[in-house]
């Protein structure tokens, strides 16, 4: 869905390239990820200065991605997906190609979300406990997914476990995505959470990686 209008978008590239959309869910992602805190500095994001595409998904990653057009002619280095394409996929075709997006093009960079289905029983073998990563995409080898943690730095239970369906170690990465405060339209602020919210940070830290 659309992201704003919000101030904290304000005074940099801001492109909607996508149609609106009833859920805020897009909203909280990129408040996170790139919110400057114009209203409220305790709300500014992690890469605050940062320009933004927001585009619409596609579960199989070739339509309308940001990756390798906006990557090589408008400068865009890291993407966020805060969204599932099922239940420990296993290394499938959409892996294929984000994994080739990142070989093909070594600056740039997907980040996902690892799920919050840790109750599910995917079919892994080892109950709903393991193995319940959500997507395909997400058990890349070149790519990072984000698990979600407490403000104490505790594992939360919802937080979707792995390994890869080839036992590869899964999620790669955790971040505070719980209960987080982010933009809301029309300048408001809302709570959200789960790995939706664990993960834009780090593609924020990311591009303030890129930037130092």
């Amino acid at each position: 869905g659309l992201v704003g209008p919000h101030i904290d978008f304000e005074g940099r590239n801001f492109h909607n390239l996508t149609v609106d959309s009833p859920v805020n869910h897009a909203d909280g992602v990129a408040g996170i990820l790139a919110g400057a805190g114009n209203l409220d500095p305790d709300m500014k994001g992690m890469a605050s200065g940062s320009d933004m595409h927001v585009i619409a998904y596609f579960d199989d990653f070739e339509q309308n991605l940001i990756s390798l057009d906006k990557h090589q002619n408008e400068g865009v280095l890291v993407v966020n997906s805060s969204y599932s394409n099922g239940c420990n996929a296993g290394y499938t075709a959409i892996t294929e190609i984000v994994d080739r997006h990142i070989f093909e093009n070594p600056t740039f960079l997907h980040v996902f979300s690892a799920g919050n289905s840790n109750s599910q029983d995917c079919g892994y073998g080892a109950g709903d406990q393991w193995g319940n990563i959500t997507g395909g995409h997400k058990i890349g080898k070149n790519v990072i997914a984000t698990a979600n943690l407490n403000e104490s730095d505790g594992i939360i239970a919802s937080s979707s476990r792995g390994p890869a369906s080839d036992g590869r170690i899964k999620p790669d990465i955790s971040a505070h995505g719980n209960s987080q405060m982010s933009t809301d339209p029309n300048n408001g602020y809302a709570p959200g959470g789960g790995t939706s919210a664990a993960a834009p940070g780090i593609c924020g830290v990311m591009a303030q990686m890129h930037h130092a």
